[in-house]
């Protein structure tokens, strides 16, 4: 399949040139093709999260480059790095960064809110994505209010508000029993199926890397076999 976003032997170092230098990531190549699910394995510390944060465009690689279909971006100008994350990638945290007082359609619609759309478009879109993730009795409930699970799909409503192409989740089920992982990746893979959506999920969750169509495994920075 063709790859939607690639990195070519792309590097992470903090503190470059100090005592606390660290190579977060060291010469990674990795492809992910579109449609699919990809799951990156490895223990915490592995460079897992790393990684998604330079094919999300979130940063920029110390060495190497990060391709979005064949057109380099690492390169280029935070501005244009932000437009294309807001038009094309969507993304669901470890910490859900929700607002506990508000509902859950005012959580999924806020980021819309920053926008040109208006607060009635914006709330009519977040209820749109909430009802299809099973959410349609939760519209006006705070997220305060709600089960872990109704939590995770308020995330994952939010991080559809762009219609992205891609969406990455770090860690997704850390917080949620096993009952509750299963559900949620019945319906991450439900929407790439369907949708065509391109995942890509960093985990050290064997139930999470098993669900995946392809497992790239991270230690030490690294990728190995």
């Amino acid at each position: 399949m063709t790859a939607i976003i690639r990195a070519e032997s792309v590097w992470k170092i903090y503190g470059q040139g100090s005592p606390r230098e660290v190579n977060a990531v060291k010469d990674v190549s990795i492809d992910i093709a579109q449609g699919e699910v990809t799951a990156l394995g490895g223990p915490s510390g592995s460079g897992k999260t790393t990684i998604l944060s330079l094919l999300g465009l979130l940063t920029k690689p110390t060495k190497g480059s990060v391709y979005l279909e064949e057109r380099e971006l690492s390169s280029l100008s935070e501005v244009y790095r932000t437009k294309v994350r807001r038009e094309r990638i969507g993304f669901i945290f470890q910490a859900q960064y929700l607002i506990p007082q508000l509902t859950s359609v005012e959580n999924v619609a806020l980021p819309k809110l920053c926008t040109d759309m208006s607060r009635d478009d914006a709330e009519n879109l977040a209820k749109e994505r909430l009802t299809a993730l099973g959410m349609e009795n939760r519209l006006d409930f705070r997220v305060a209010e709600l089960s872990g699970g109704e939590q995770q799909r308020v995330s994952i409503a939010r991080s559809l508000m762009n219609s992205p192409d891609i969406l990455i989740a770090d860690e997704p089920s850390s917080s949620i029993d096993e009952a509750l992982t299963k559900d949620l990746l019945a319906t991450l893979r439900g929407m790439s199926e369907e949708n065509g959506l391109t995942v890509i999920v960093a985990s050290h969750d064997p139930t999470v890397l098993n669900w995946s169509d392809r497992i790239y495994h991270m230690q030490d920075g690294s990728l190995v076999e």
